[in-house]
């Protein structure tokens, strides 16, 4: 461990505790001569009285000298214009909470309120992280609680879906992915096949959009249960839909296609082991039904699907 300076730039109380801990691993405890070493290495542009004592005279009289207030208006500054980055977009959240505890510290900011705008402002391009974080944060008057729930907010916040998430969708019977790729059904509409694969590719990679075409921004507000959306296929940009005009090639039922054109429907999309085959390889079938079929548990299950999400 290297001798510790001190030149305005920390906190008076930090460079006494490194300095200890300096001397502890270096065998020196006296007092008197731990106070000499924490003098004699202050930079020559802080200037004390000549009769320091103690340690706790020297850090008194360190948070009296100019550049003490210098730097805690600068950790306020570093606070003020503090933003959290998710893991998500390559942030690590607890480095981030350490890094803001470490300024409040520094800045001598105690004040649970104050402390909690600067954790809101952290959050200020996401409105509904910071409308979670205030609901949560009802009759809490603990800086470590916050800290926690701040921690827990923006962690589970990854697993929203969001408008412009990236998902992938498991079919629970059959444990395969729903999927498109640049090859057109040789009957039917004639349009871009969907099917369901073993395997999690780029070709089983949809984007949630508000509307029928790729999101110019690539994260909206979260969706929530009944809200609608359209599924783009992340690769060609199309969009999922269900045609009753089209029968699928295997099963007959309405077709599932990636189509660029605008269509209503209210169909049930589905999944089995049927396959039908397009140039000599074979795809299990996705179709489309007007109801669940029979209704009952084991057929709900089967119809399932698992969303994961990507990104």
């Amino acid at each position: 461990m290297e001798l510790p300076t001190y030149n305005g730039t920390c906190h008076p109380d930090k460079y006494i505790k490194r300095m200890r801990a300096y001397c502890k691993i270096n065998q020196i405890t006296n007092e008197n001569e731990i106070l000499e070493l924490c003098i004699l290495m202050l930079d020559s542009i802080i200037t004390i009285p000549n009769e320091i004592n103690s340690l706790d005279e020297l850090t008194t009289s360190l948070k009296s000298h100019s550049t003490f207030n210098i730097f805690k208006n600068t950790c306020k500054a570093k606070l003020k214009f503090l933003k959290y980055v998710s893991e998500k977009e390559g942030g690590n959240t607890a480095t981030f909470l350490a890094n803001f505890r470490s300024l409040c510290d520094d800045a001598e900011i105690d004040d649970v309120e104050e402390i909690t705008n600067y954790l809101l402002n952290t959050l200020s391009s996401d409105k509904f992280l910071k409308v979670e974080f205030k609901r949560k944060l009802n009759g809490i008057n603990s800086v470590d609680e916050i800290l926690e729930i701040f921690s827990d907010i923006v962690i589970d916040e990854l697993n929203v879906i969001r408008y412009g998430s990236l998902v992938a969708f498991k079919h629970v019977a059959t444990g395969k992915y729903l999927s498109s790729c640049n090859k057109n059904y040789s009957t039917g509409s004639g349009f871009q096949i969907v099917f369901a694969k073993n395997n999690l590719s780029p070709n089983s990679v949809w984007v949630i959009s508000k509307n029928d075409q790729l999101p110019n921004e690539p994260f909206d507000k979260p969706l929530s249960y009944g809200n609608p959306f359209y599924l783009i296929h992340k690769v060609s940009g199309n969009k999922l839909d269900m045609d009753k005009r089209y029968k699928s090639p295997t099963t007959k039922h309405a077709e599932e296609i990636i189509n660029i054109q605008n269509l209503e429907t209210k169909l049930i999309l589905r999944s089995h082991d049927f396959t039908f085959t397009l140039a000599d390889k074979n795809y299990q079938e996705v179709v489309g039904h007007d109801k669940r079929m029979g209704g009952n548990d084991k057929i709900c299950r089967e119809a399932a699907v698992l969303i994961t999400l990507i990104s």
